[in-house]
């Protein structure tokens, strides 16, 4: 009898990519958490709540795509992925994009005024990739479809049947089986990527507040090494769904991660020393505080003991005698206690 092997996605490997998933979808979340915690804070202003939100936002897209890569045998799922990722990543690239050319603008140009990013600045880019994707996608999607299938490998029985036939997402009609649609997607980001790991060199050496034109160039790229090293691993790995799994799950994560920690970490540790910092502010001014209450009590036993009131020779030449400040807190103290008997 003829019997075909269905090579499926392994179970190790789909919690495997779920538990990635999970966890870049905790990370996005715990950042905007954080971020609108802190969003009054001298950090998060400078750095801009905005940029950064829209930051956790892509990443939670992105993040996701992983959820209907995990599942097999649904036309729906195989829709979903390139909507999902690449909505995902133009979020996030906007952002960065945006925040390193006003970077770059506002230093080149010699201007002395405050970076600050706006939501037009944002849009700009991020309208650009967007329409220019989604003319790609609505076209795939339109005229051909990714649906569900299990593709015949090259192994063959001694009658010339193929003898297995691993899960992918191929498109509804055999006769389209083309990759012109995710060739367009690749090449408008992998383009868009090498723009901005330029302008990323050309402002190596500006310094910003809390460095983070270091790091946003230091996620740009980040993001083009693992678009140049992810493409080929997909292509090798393409006919095993457990090995394409795998890779373009730990690709999306470690797109996901390279985004989220290198902008958020720095931050929570720079407000974790300002924090510190206005602690100890606050301390200084406690003892001040304290030390003019020891004043005072020092000329209110002046006043006291004298039977009068405080003269200015009392408030100089006493400053530094602890003894008789102590004296008199403890007649303030007393006379307080009086008062509330």
């Amino acid at each position: 009898p003829y019997e075909q092997e269905q090579i499926t996605l392994s179970t190790g490997a789909r919690v495997f990519g779920l538990v990635l998933c999970g966890t870049a979808l905790l990370l996005s979340i715990f950042f905007f958490a954080w971020t609108s915690s802190y969003r009054k804070t001298v950090v998060v202003r400078a750095s801009q709540p905005l940029f950064l939100g829209l930051l956790c936002i892509g990443t939670f897209i992105m993040a996701s795509a992983i959820i209907p890569m995990s599942i097999e045998e649904s036309d729906a799922a195989c829709q979903a992925i390139p909507w999902l990722f690449t909505t995902g990543f133009i979020v996030v690239f906007s952002a960065l994009f945006s925040k390193m050319k006003r970077v770059n603008q506002m230093y080149f140009r010699r201007d002395c005024r405050r970076v600050v990013v706006g939501a037009k600045d944002v849009m700009k880019p991020f309208l650009f990739l967007l329409t220019a994707n989604l003319a790609v996608l609505i076209s795939w999607t339109v005229v051909a479809p990714l649906t569900s299938k299990y593709v015949e490998t090259g192994a063959e029985d001694k009658f010339g049947r193929s003898t297995s036939a691993y899960h992918s997402c191929y498109p509804q009609d055999a006769s389209k089986q083309d990759i012109t649609f995710l060739v367009l997607i690749l090449s408008i980001n992998l383009i868009s990527l090498l723009y901005a790991n330029v302008e990323a060199f050309r402002g190596r050496s500006i310094r910003t507040q809390y460095s983070e034109s270091k790091f946003i160039g230091l996620t740009m790229l980040i993001l083009l090494q693992a678009f140049i090293i992810g493409v080929p691993l997909f292509i090798v790995a393409y006919d095993s769904p457990t090995a394409r799994f795998v890779v373009t799950s730990s690709l999306t994560f470690i797109l996901c991660t390279a985004v989220l920690l290198p902008m958020f970490l720095p931050k929570m540790k720079y407000l974790r020393k300002y924090q510190e910092q206005q602690e100890r502010i606050a301390v200084k001014k406690k003892l001040l505080k304290k030390k003019q209450w020891a004043l005072d009590g020092l000329a209110y036993g002046d006043w006291q003991s004298e039977g009068g009131a405080p003269s200015a020779h009392y408030q100089t030449s006493f400053v530094n005698d602890e003894e008789k400040a102590s004296r008199g807190l403890e007649i303030m103290d007393m006379d307080e206690e009086r008062h509330r008997d």
